[in-house]
């Protein structure tokens, strides 16, 4: 049974410069990536909604404490490593951009293949698992389209996942019924073997339920086995 998924990542570069925003997509596009670029900082996280990146790109020139400001905004709403470029800032400033979420401060000017090597080394970490198969999925009332990183409901509606989402869903569909723990979850969702905090897990298994379950207070489909795992409804 396959346990690879075939999805391109994609990039979301939110930069109101107009020299480098370009750029720096151009940079990625040549690396076979899938990359989008929104030029206004304060759409970011309607962006990241809609597009669902498996990597956020911020080259912002805003105030530090507006830059705080929106990495703290979205950290709160997604789990999606962040890549700050930045100028030579202040330490002080740097360790404050770590603590409000992001992943990896790069300082600039940074030359392009710096920058597709620190992109690379993220979505590697983060980003999408390769596939023997991209057949669709059925188990009960969910049908998973792996390639498209849709799943459709009972209703008939269509529900874009990130990749943590889809690898999570995707394993547990390939186990319907069965218990699978809280370790063996963390390896597979994350596709490395580091140690993984458990409240990372969790966050991604409470945002899958808010799109998958009628009532994510009350999940019928993703059960909680406490203190052990998970586990998907079989029907």
């Amino acid at each position: 049974m396959a346990e690879k998924l075939g999805v391109a990542p994609k990039v979301l570069i939110v930069s109101n410069q107009q020299t480098t925003g370009p750029l720096w997509v151009f940079s990625l596009q040549l690396q076979k990536l899938n990359v989008a670029l929104e030029a206004v900082p304060a759409n970011t996280l309607a962006r990241c909604e809609s597009e669902s990146p498996d990597l956020l790109i911020l080259d912002i020139n805003l105030p530090e404490a507006q830059i705080l400001e929106l990495i703290r905004d979205v950290r709160a709403e997604m789990l999606t490593p962040i890549l700050l470029l930045a100028p030579a800032r202040t330490e002080e400033f740097v360790l404050e951009a770590y603590k409000a979420g992001v992943d990896d401060c790069i300082p600039k000017p940074v030359s392009p293949s710096l920058f597709q090597a620190k992109v690379k080394v993220w979505l590697r970490r983060f980003g999408s698992i390769s596939a023997d198969t991209s057949n669709p999925l059925k188990v009960g009332t969910l049908q998973l389209f792996p390639s498209e990183r849709m799943v459709f409901l009972k209703n008939g509606n269509a529900v874009r996942l990130t990749n943590l989402e889809l690898r999570l869903l995707y394993y547990l569909m390939n186990r319907p019924g069965q218990i699978v723990t809280i370790e063996e979850l963390n390896q597979r969702v994350w596709g490395y073997t580091a140690e993984v905090d458990n409240t990372m897990l969790k966050n991604v298994v409470y945002r899958l339920r808010r799109k998958i379950e009628i009532d994510p207070a009350n999940p019928l489909i993703i059960q909680t086995i406490t203190g052990v795992g998970y586990k998907l409804a079989a029907e």
